[in-house]
């Protein structure tokens, strides 16, 4: 269900992917996150409200893709919703580690 918050869309990741797992599961948050983005100028939220944990397979087809496609100033635009301290940290690492992957390239 995606609902709008005081500051712009909020999408709820169990509502695009059955998982957080696979490339195909994180291509269909890309689109999702994507879209979103595209629509408006500004901040879209992403609630990983029961998420476990995140395959770095998922993170490179959405995450990594996002930030492929629209540079780091788009990450600025994502708000994450509903997270545990966990969850944070391992994706502030897996986009730390893209940025350093952009810059040495």
């Amino acid at each position: 269900m995606n609902s709008t918050a005081l500051h712009g869309p909020v999408l709820h990741l169990f509502d695009i992917v059955h998982d957080t797992l696979t490339n195909t599961e994180g291509l269909k948050l890309f689109v999702a996150l994507q879209d979103a983005l595209t629509r408006q100028d500004g901040p879209v939220s992403l609630s990983l409200l029961n998420l476990t944990a995140f395959s770095s397979s998922f993170l490179n087809s959405s995450f990594g893709a996002l930030y492929e496609q629209h540079g780091p100033g788009v990450m600025k635009r994502l708000r994450l919703i509903n997270y545990k301290p966990a969850q944070l940290q391992q994706l502030k690492d897996y986009l730390a580690d893209v940025a350093n992957l952009h810059r040495t390239e």
